[in-house]
């Protein structure tokens, strides 16, 4: 297939852009044995469809036929700062100053995993949280990254962390897009494992090329085990969402309705997302979305924060970005009653009736 100057040109921007977003993923893990000189430590639960790359808990590009489970721990630095990743700039792993893989061990098998995700769940009496990361990430900088929410959010229930098989590289769009299509069997096996048990309360949070995992599961629970089974969900947030929006309103209505609450986070601005659209024909995507009202009308309730854009990428500010961070948790102690609209600073969030 021919590409056109314009067309390598527009792709050399996507893949440059995507270099600079949280979604790009370099390095390993950085081990200690030291736990204890950290701030704290963030645990995680991991369920992955990457293939062991070359031992256990070391994962790469290639695709498994089946989910493999860990539990690793991450240390998370005194001088922490909300919205950072703390790497070190060598070998010299120290866990007061910086991210780093401080505990690990493999899970045999998909009952085991569960059974430990229930029992931190009732230890924390809090949800679980599973999350998806999105394109040109590797393994452990995905990681790294759901670290650092939990610990930004203060999530205290269980976080499973679902790693599929991303090649970590920008210029390999196509070959993230397949294994997400082919990664939708193992996540959507996993989602009725968990929501079948009683007492587990389940959230899910897609990042980006994440979120079209997250719903090409959904959709395939849906169109099989119907609406009982999705209706067991806490919640669904989707952040800048890399979804062709035609491609979301035939996912949403194959589910007849979405479960509750529904949440996209976006940004009119969003540069990833923007040449992401420039390459599939200027289709338009989820995150980056103009008219909220099409998504109101679906269920959807949206955080706008396209007024938090700093001239970057705004690929992730949710998870980014501190001032994002700080409003989103406000929104704890927010009391929104019957208003269909609210505006913090920058952000602008619409409530779905």
């Amino acid at each position: 297939m021919s590409i056109s100057s314009f067309g390598r040109r527009r792709f050399m921007a996507f893949a440059g852009a995507a270099v600079l977003t949280g979604c790009s993923a370099k390095s390993r893990f950085s081990v200690s044995q030291q736990p204890e000189a950290a701030a704290g430590v963030q645990p995680l639960f991991v369920a992955t469809s990457r293939a062991a790359d070359p031992a256990p808990i070391a994962y790469g590009k290639e695709r498994a036929n089946r989910l493999s489970f860990a539990q690793l721990s991450i240390s998370v630095p005194h001088a922490h700062q909300a919205g950072n990743i703390e790497l070190p700039p060598s070998n010299a792993v120290d866990p007061a100053k910086h991210f780093a893989l401080v505990g690990a061990k493999t899970l045999p098998d998909a009952d085991s995993f569960v059974r430990s995700v229930q029992r931190d769940a009732a230890q924390s009496s809090e949800e679980a949280v599973l999350f998806v990361h999105g394109y040109n990430n590797n393994f452990s900088d995905s990681v790294y990254r759901h670290a650092q929410i939990a610990w930004d959010y203060e999530l205290r229930g269980p976080q499973i962390h679902f790693a599929w098989p991303s090649a970590a590289h920008p210029l390999e769009y196509a070959y993230d897009r397949d294994s997400v299509l082919i990664a939708r069997d193992h996540l959507a096996t996993l989602l009725r494992t968990l929501l079948h048990k009683n007492g587990l309360r389940l959230s899910l949070v897609g990042h980006s090329m994440g979120s079209l995992l997250i719903m090409e599961a959904l959709r395939q629970i849906g169109l099989t085990d119907r609406q009982g089974t999705i209706d067991k969900l806490a919640s669904v947030t989707l952040v800048s969402p890399d979804i062709d929006m035609d491609l979301f309103r035939s996912q949403a209505a194959s589910l007849g309705r979405l479960p509750q609450p529904f949440i996209v986070a976006v940004a009119q601005n969003d540069r990833l997302l923007g040449l992401a659209s420039g390459l599939s024909g200027g289709a338009a995507r989820l995150g980056s979305v103009e008219d909220l009202d099409q998504l109101e009308a679906l269920g959807i309730s949206t955080i706008d924060m396209t007024g938090l854009g700093n001239g970057g990428n705004n690929h992730f500010l949710p998870g980014t970005s501190s001032a994002a961070i700080a409003l989103i948790k406000g929104l704890r102690e927010a009391a929104p009653g019957p208003l269909s609209t609210l505006t913090l600073g920058p952000v602008n969030i619409t409530l779905s009736r």
